[in-house]
């Protein structure tokens, strides 16, 4: 009977130790002046620099608390008002913990590739809640790329003074928004070298992702697993790129007024560059010809280097949202037929396009439940609460801070075209200007389809190239340019980054009527450029349904028509 007392004593203080090891587990502690002891060892950074202590709270350099992490499973938490860390679930062996300052904020995620302003530029969060703009502290957190959080900016109307940090900007004073692209290498998936239709599979995959600076040598992979610096910050040189948020806009310009708002010559696309506005809710500048596009995109802002948007810097936005730093699923469509930017279907499009419009109460698909004034229940506004936040889901984030349009709306034509074949190997000529003497992008340059026939449009097979307009550009920066072919499924033309051949295998697929090659991630269209169709538009219009998309690539004669648009980079 004693042994057993014994046995039974033992058992109990194992018991009691155990629950002193789950309580030591869970134990938080507020580290006034961040010192160590003897389970916790703290050490701080100023920037890239290691310090002796802890930054004092009115330390004359202006230092904010940037980021804390700790090895053995601990966590830390920032108290402002005490100025202390909070070091959570402490175990029993040494944790140790490194805390990091700087005068601004940083989001060490980036490994230094965070957000570069200007005087124009003016940092904003945008509230998650109803889509308001507040203007950002630097020395707070106002992007997050681990949360999905990208950073926003806005250009002010001229004669709008910055209001100052934390202070409210209302939506008539803002002229355009940008989102920041940061420089980042990714990891070849795919390498693309399909030269015609074959079978489809699914290829929808997370892409691998790892920020960097313009400081670090460039990556040059070119096969599957290898590393990749994306292109669209090589061309520049930069730490990132700021993307219009949203399609292209024209201030003061009414559905009806699409015509007239088309610059006739060069000068005039100049003085149109005034008129840009780049806004949630307003209507998507259409029918414009390339060059002019061109023009207006060069002359918006030329100290940021404002320019058109390329095929290489839509396959980085396009790269990023598929990361794990954005919403990495298919971006709904802006199914707006009156082109109003920002919008979103209400549900997710299961068929494609059928060229009709299909009112909401006659169909159960959103594909073709087109939004607007007759129609105000088939699609969700960018920031009102009527569809709780449903715009959202149109976002590359999947919330406010993403780009918005870059599924549906008008189609966007890029800065990217094919090859005039003007040497004869089809890769060291100019850019075409386009089909033949109708259907051209304006830009001066050889035809590649003279005597292509049109219904209903009158056609001079004898001119084999544009004489009068505006003068192709000469910096590569500004533009990609493809070979030539006569084939729109050589899909091995494509480049790494672009977001076109990489998203194969291809196959065509016969849509109702209409024969579409429907085979891009998540069904988007996929036709390459050729010599019929010679310029690169993306991720299609209001009513293509599940053809629309982020990985949506087409091609076009460069010409003006009503449900083409373009947008803005900044690289500066």
């Amino acid at each position: 009977m004693k042994k057993k007392l014994n046995i039974m004593l033992i058992s109990i203080v194992i018991l009691i130790s155990g629950l002193n090891i789950l309580t030591f587990t869970n134990y938080e502690k507020l580290l006034i002046n961040g010192n160590s002891n003897e389970n916790i060892d703290i050490a701080f950074y100023k920037g890239k620099e290691k310090i002796s202590e802890m930054p004092s709270k009115e330390n004359s350099e202006g230092l904010v608390y940037i980021d804390g992490e700790c090895d053995n499973g601990a966590s830390i938490e920032w108290n402002s008002e005490e100025w202390a860390p909070l070091i959570k679930n402490l175990r029993k062996n040494k944790t140790k913990c490194t805390l990091y300052f700087n005068n601004k904020y940083i989001d060490r995620e980036l490994n230094g590739a965070d957000p570069e302003l200007s005087s124009k530029l003016i940092p904003i969060v945008i509230n998650e809640e109803n889509g308001l703009v507040t203007r950002a502290s630097e020395k707070e957190k106002w992007y997050d790329y681990r949360a999905q959080k990208w950073a926003n900016a806005v250009i002010l109307r001229s004669g709008v003074e910055d209001p100052g940090e934390n202070e409210p900007i209302e939506e008539r004073d803002i002229e355009s928004y940008f989102v920041w692209i940061p420089r980042y290498r990714y990891q070849i998936f795919d390498e693309g070298n399909y030269n015609g239709l074959t079978t489809k599979t699914n290829k929808e995959q997370i892409i691998n992702v790892i920020f960097e600076t313009k400081d670090e040598e460039v990556q040059n992979g070119s096969k599957q697993g290898e590393w990749l610096t994306h292109p669209a910050f090589t061309s520049f040189n930069t730490n990132g790129i700021w993307v219009g948020k949203f399609e292209t806009g024209y201030d003061g310009a009414e559905r009806t007024q699409v015509a007239e708002i088309n610059p006739s010559d060069e000068a005039a696309s100049i003085e149109a560059a005034n008129k840009v506005i780049i806004k949630p809710n307003v209507y998507s500048w259409r029918s414009i010809q390339v060059a002019k596009a061109y023009i207006v995109g060069l002359h918006y802002e030329e100290s940021l280097k404002s320019h058109m948007m390329k095929n290489s810097e839509w396959g980085a936005v396009a790269y990023l949202q598929h990361s794990v730093y954005g919403s990495h699923e298919s971006v709904r469509i802006n199914n707006n037929s009156n082109y109003l930017t920002g919008y979103a279907a209400i549900r997710e499009p299961t068929t494609g396009y059928t060229g009709t419009n299909e009112l909401c109460s006659n169909t159960p698909d959103a594909c073709n439940e087109y939004g607007g004034v007759s129609s105000p229940g088939a699609d969700g506004e960018y920031n009102t609460n009527y569809f709780n936040k449903a715009s959202v889901v149109a976002s590359t984030t999947g919330n406010y801070s993403g780009i918005y349009d870059m599924s549906g709306g008008s189609w966007e034509t890029m800065m990217a075209g094919m090859d005039d074949n003007s040497t004869g190997d089809g890769h060291t000529g100019k850019l075409s200007s386009g089909r033949h003497n109708a259907y051209n992008s304006g830009f001066i340059g050889k035809l590649t389809c003279p005597e292509c026939n049109d219904s209903g449009v009158e056609i001079n097979h004898n001119i084999s190239e544009v004489t009068v307009g505006i003068e192709l550009p000469t910096d590569e920066r500004y533009y990609d340019k493809y070979d030539y072919s006569t084939s729109y499924v050589t899909y091995n033309r494509g480049f790494l980054g672009d977001a076109t051949k990489e998203m194969g295998p291809f196959q065509s697929i016969r849509n109702l009527t209409i024969s579409r090659n429907i085979d891009s991630w998540y069904n988007n269209e996929a036709w390459i450029v050729y010599s019929a169709q010679p310029w690169f538009i993306r991720g299609g219009d209001f009513g293509f349904g599940s053809s629309a998309g982020m990985f949506d690539f087409t091609h076009a004669y460069g010409t003006t028509l009503t449900n083409y648009s373009f947008r803005i980079v900044l690289a500066f």
